[in-house]
């Protein structure tokens, strides 16, 4: 069996056994094993390097990303915008190859006239699910479509598909200027006999769910959680919104996936209105969050340019398979547009990140790469912890710096870092500095970064600025003489050695 085929296998073989066992009757699922909820601080993560695959163009990356592995060794991925295409690679995350179209909108008038997004693919046997999000009624233009979610299979891998019809509807109709329906949704095998779909319903904001038996995910089999049961059909029916119970500033997204290192369904979110977060759930209803965030976000603004940057429909796969059964190694894969950029400047990202369970509370729980790159036609050092356009290409990278944290340590004297840049030179000047630097001294602010403690702790690593002026360019290290590629100007702080 090829490691391929293993990976597959694995995927589904929990859910062809479960629902042989359980002919899809919840009161039979056996209980995945969850971890303790009183240690929610138990958790270490490390977001690593994003790695830049597509782009910039602005007809990518306007799902999330899905893929599956093939039995000859590789990996399919897809990617949609309005279409759906197939991208092979070598890696889960080698996803910059030629791309061919599989999925296109429909005939006028139907419920995909406007588009199909395939969100998510699940093997199932020799056939693969696909999970489409459709829209009809679109004038994009005055803010208005009408979204649904609907089901296709295939026997060739994702080549071809035959369309099974819609699985979850709204309960309202399409809307002149409005964005209407229910769809967006990621899909989980929740290994107890049921698909779990996350879903967004635009005319609240609100996510919410449902679930189809694992023996037959087809229309008419999906039933909405609504005020605690799953009693509305998939096809018209009402939902709870799942965000009610969170707390103010706190959201889930629908994107989902399921740790089988626990058992839990991990839903990413957003915590303070820009932060990206991570919720988890033993029963797939009812979310706890960490209380730092996964990555600190400023507000991102979609009417491009502008002077922010936006990560969306960002999504956990695992970095070893592709399939959203995660194990301890995960990719957050999503859109991104630069700061100051327009629509055409959109890319791909994947970024590692792995998890690790302590037996008592880790302080800090989460932290982010900083890393550094080399332009040598600019003679630019970027040290940054955001992914960087041209990456591997026209900008090498040079360091890892270790690991900043993605909120301030409450017991700790800490100091906030932040991503700006200047072309006073001739060429940009990329500068990791204190926050309020950059407005201060001319440079745009490109981001928060990340924050640093201000006197060594265990386990971190000291943090300098530092400039060559031979190049005309700032960069970070930490090494006081500066790798002998500049002088020092300042420390900064001390980051995360691990």
């Amino acid at each position: 069996m090829s490691p391929n085929v293993r990976r597959r296998f694995l995927c589904a073989l929990m859910a062809s056994v479960l629902a042989f066992c359980l002919h899809g009757v919840a009161g039979n699922a056996q209980t995945p094993p969850v971890r303790d909820p009183a240690c929610t601080e138990c958790f270490r993560i490390r977001v690593g390097l994003p790695r830049v695959v597509r782009g910039p163009a602005p007809d990518i990356a306007d799902n999330r990303f899905t893929e599956i592995d093939l039995p000859n060794g590789r990996f399919r991925g897809f990617d949609a915008h309005g279409d759906t295409r197939a991208i092979d690679g070598n890696h889960p995350w080698d996803m910059g190859g030629a791309a061919r179209t599989v999925l296109t909108p429909g005939k006028p008038g139907t419920y995909d006239s406007c588009g199909q997004w395939l969100q998510h693919v699940e093997p199932a046997g020799g056939t693969i699910l696909g999970f489409v999000h459709n829209e009809i009624a679109c004038r994009y233009q005055v803010g208005q479509t009408h979204k649904s979610m609907s089901l296709v299979v295939s026997t060739d891998d994702g080549l071809t598909w035959k369309n099974q019809g819609q699985v979850i509807t709204g309960t309202d109709a399409p809307t002149a200027n409005e964005v209407t329906g229910e769809g967006d949704c990621t899909f989980v095998n929740g290994q107890d006999g049921f698909y779990y779909a996350y879903c967004g319903r635009p005319r609240d904001h609100a996510t919410i769910m449902a679930r189809a038996p694992v023996a037959d995910p087809g229309p008419g089999n999906w039933r909405k959680f609504f005020l605690g049961t799953w009693s509305q059909p998939g096809l018209g029916g009402d939902a709870t919104n799942l965000n009610d119970g969170l707390g103010h500033g706190n959201g889930l997204s629908s994107s989902a996936a399921r740790w089988t290192a626990t058992g839990e369904t991990v839903v990413l979110g957003w915590q303070g209105g820009s932060n990206l977060g991570l919720y988890f759930s033993a029963d797939h209803t009812q979310f706890t969050h960490l209380r730092e965030p996964l990555l600190a976000l400023d507000p991102g603004i979609w009417k491009r340019p502008d002077p922010s940057e936006v990560l969306a429909y960002a999504v956990m796969l695992d970095a070893k398979t592709g399939c959203n059964q995660l194990s301890n190694a995960w990719m957050l894969v999503y859109a991104y547009w630069p700061p100051y950029e327009g629509y055409a400047q959109k890319y791909l990202v994947f970024r590692q990140i792995t998890v690790t369970i302590a037996t008592s509370p880790v302080t800090p729980q989460i932290g982010v790469l900083l890393a550094r790159w080399y332009n040598a036609a600019l003679r630019d050092r970027w040290s940054t912890t955001a992914a960087v356009p041209g990456n591997y290409s026209a900008y090498k990278l040079e360091m890892q710096s270790g690991y900043l944290m993605t909120v301030a340590d409450a017991t700790k004297p800490s100091v906030e870092l932040e991503d700006c840049v200047s072309q006073r030179p001739g060429h940009p000047d990329h500068l990791l500095a204190e926050q309020g630097f950059c407005h201060a001294h001319a440079y745009q602010r490109l981001r928060t970064a990340g924050w640093v403690y201000s006197k060594p702790q265990a386990q971190t690593i000291a943090l300098y600025r530092c400039y060559n002026a031979r190049d005309h360019s700032h960069f970070a290290s930490n090494e006081a003489d500066c790798e002998q590629l500049g002088t020092m100007e300042r420390l900064l702080g001390y980051a995360l050695s691990q």
